[in-house]
């Protein structure tokens, strides 16, 4: 039997399996989302927040994903964004799912948006994966196995490290507006602080974190974190060298209100200014 990477509960044989696993389903759940973008299937639209939708291409991506880890994992949990597809087998492997991340994009027909699939193991964030379909994109990360980055047009695959920028004023830094007002003022106010000191604001939507960890951009901020969109970025970042915190510079975890992730060097600069924004 496979070694076992510090702190992991898997071997690399039960990992590698899982990751199988997870691509396919990312795989199946990229499918379905090009043939919404593309105007395939009519995608009805249901707003749950102020920036919150819930579409048919979110359900439906879903679906595929939790059938195909369902037959090829049988007895798994399941957290989803879209509640109806959660499923709690009292299990000591729990798949979190979020299929379609950048539902507002998607339904305007822009290609920012990913799907991300994490699995923990006995409470343990082991294995996280973002996708974005249209770019090609796919960042996978294992604890203890580090990040990997490839684009399957490119042809281009390699393990990643985050930036080594330490100026603020080099940084390139993502964010999300969160799903309500009360969020999007906040955020307004966090960017009001930064936006001076930054070179430059993103807003690309899940691969952006995958982009942290690769080293292109130099940290990610949202203030309505949830365990879907987050467990498995946080992994990534951390195993390619990053930190990854709430606001208040408590680590991150999944019952984590906020999250701030970075290359780690810039990480308490950042801190600084977003204590100092006013609402």
């Amino acid at each position: 039997m496979s070694p076992k990477p510090s702190n992991s509960q898997l071997t690399a044989k039960q990992w590698h399996q899982f990751a199988r696993s997870a691509l396919a389903a990312v795989d199946l759940s990229g499918e379905v989302l090009m043939r919404y973008l593309l105007g395939r299937a009519r995608n009805p639209v249901k707003l749950k927040g102020r920036n919150d939708l819930v579409t048919g291409a979110d359900l439906d991506s879903c679906r595929v994903m939790k059938r195909h880890l369902k037959r090829s994992h049988p007895g798994s949990s399941f957290l989803a964004e879209e509640p109806e597809f959660s499923e709690n087998n009292r299990s000591d492997f729990l798949w979190i799912i979020d299929p379609l991340d950048g539902t507002t994009f998607h339904n305007r027909g822009l290609p920012f948006f990913s799907t991300i699939l994490t699995l923990e193991v006995c409470g343990q964030t082991e294995l996280g994966l973002v996708a974005c379909p249209y770019s090609g994109d796919v960042f996978m990360a294992g604890l203890g196995r580090g990040c990997t980055h490839w684009n399957q047009r490119l042809r281009r695959r390699r393990q990643v490290r985050v930036s080594g920028v330490s100026r603020l004023a080099d940084a390139l830094v993502g964010y999300s507006y969160g799903k309500n007002e009360t969020h999007a003022v906040h955020m307004a106010a966090s960017l009001g602080a930064l936006f001076p000191a930054c070179r430059a604001i993103l807003r690309l939507v899940g691969t952006e974190i995958g982009y942290v960890a690769s080293g292109a951009c130099e940290a990610f901020l949202d203030n309505s974190s949830t365990p879907w969109d987050f467990a498995a970025i946080a992994l990534m970042v951390r195993e390619a060298g990053g930190r990854v915190t709430d606001f208040s510079g408590r680590e991150w975890s999944k019952h984590s209100h906020d999250i701030v992730a970075s290359n780690g060097t810039l990480h308490r600069k950042l801190l600084k200014k977003l204590a100092g924004a006013t609402v």
